[in-house]
């Protein structure tokens, strides 16, 4: 685990970058796109696990913070979804630069399967496949998602009032929601939707 600073001086942002346990002759790189705020806080050890699973299957992985939040420079008042697109995608050129990836995989949890949606439209050049977990569909962008994400998309549903997005690959799993505070569930790793994960980037 190496901790790091990426972006601007003006948009500072905190890092971990996980180095790939086993070498292959391609570089293989994903960038994890944490949810948003509480969810943060309560999914962050699976996001962990997700990404030390990640890197022993062989992915170069960096989990960062959006610009105002976790260890992040800015004030909570300076974070918002849609300048954190702009986060996601330095996230992407940090890895890049790290590994000498030409495209990663984004992986991205509840609002942030959608930055990271919204990212592989943008930047689509960069984005060999996108895991869309659980994601929180704005009703307004979900049409005009149709064709626009990349061929290698892969929707998890665990919970079960996620939406699915029309024409885009999804498995249902029962598992635990570890973003939801919950005195039984709260910390929870869900396993099997991390080895889903893996097995499908594989």
């Amino acid at each position: 685990m190496n901790p790091l600073y990426l972006g601007t001086q003006e948009r500072r942002l905190f890092a971990v970058y996980e180095p790939a346990a086993v070498k292959d002759r391609r570089a293989r790189a994903a960038v994890l796109c944490y949810p948003w705020g509480a969810e943060y806080l309560y999914a962050h050890r699976t996001m962990r696990q997700l990404a030390v699973k990640l890197s022993a299957g062989g992915f170069h992985t960096l989990r960062f913070d959006y610009f105002g939040t976790g260890d992040s420079g800015g004030e909570d008042s300076e974070a918002n979804p849609a300048a954190a697109v702009s986060d996601v995608e330095s996230a992407i050129e940090a890895l890049q630069d790290i590994v000498g990836a030409a495209r990663v995989t984004l992986v991205g949890l509840r609002l942030g399967a959608m930055l990271a949606a919204r990212t592989a439209m943008r930047r689509k050049e960069y984005v060999e496949a996108l895991v869309l977990w659980d994601p929180i569909v704005l009703p307004e962008e979900a049409a005009g998602m149709m064709g626009s994400l990349p061929a290698r998309t892969l929707m998890m549903l665990t919970d079960t009032r996620a939406i699915e997005l029309a024409g885009v690959t999804a498995e249902s799993m029962s598992a635990p929601c570890p973003w939801v505070e919950d005195a039984t569930i709260t910390g929870a790793v869900p396993v099997r939707v991390i080895q889903r994960i893996t097995e499908w980037l594989a």
